[in-house]
């Protein structure tokens, strides 16, 4: 299930700039992706009722995206995360919401390859 961005933009910058044409570059890609369909691949990794929630599957496979398309490190990736709205709005990440660490989609991308998942999405 796809979530729209959404932020109190006016609180840090205008809602023009979250609408300018340079955040809109990866929707098409976005468009491409068959997210509800990846969503269910993903649906096995984290099985677990008890402990600290994770992050929502699809931002993490979203964020190991972005690390394969523009060539960056795990540390790099999470470097850009905090800097690039663009980044963030493909994530659906909130402006002021925390961010994936490097060590986060390391473990992420292990449970992938544990499942037999990597595979099958790259």
């Amino acid at each position: 299930m796809q979530k729209t961005f959404a932020t109190q933009a006016e609180l840090l910058i205008s809602a023009s700039i979250i609408n300018h044409p340079t955040l809109c570059s990866l929707d098409d890609t976005e468009a491409l992706l068959e997210w509800s369909k990846i969503e269910s691949l993903l649906s096995s990794i984290y099985a677990s009722k008890t402990g600290r929630p994770s992050y929502p599957l699809l931002t993490l496979f979203r964020r190991l995206l972005l690390g394969v398309w523009y060539r960056l490190s795990d540390v790099q990736l999470a470097q850009c995360l905090y800097q690039d709205l663009l980044f963030r709005k493909f994530c659906h990440l909130e402006l002021g919401g925390d961010v994936p660490e490097a060590s986060t989609i390391g473990r992420f991308r292990t449970r992938l390859v544990e499942h037999n998942l990597l595979s099958r999405l790259s």
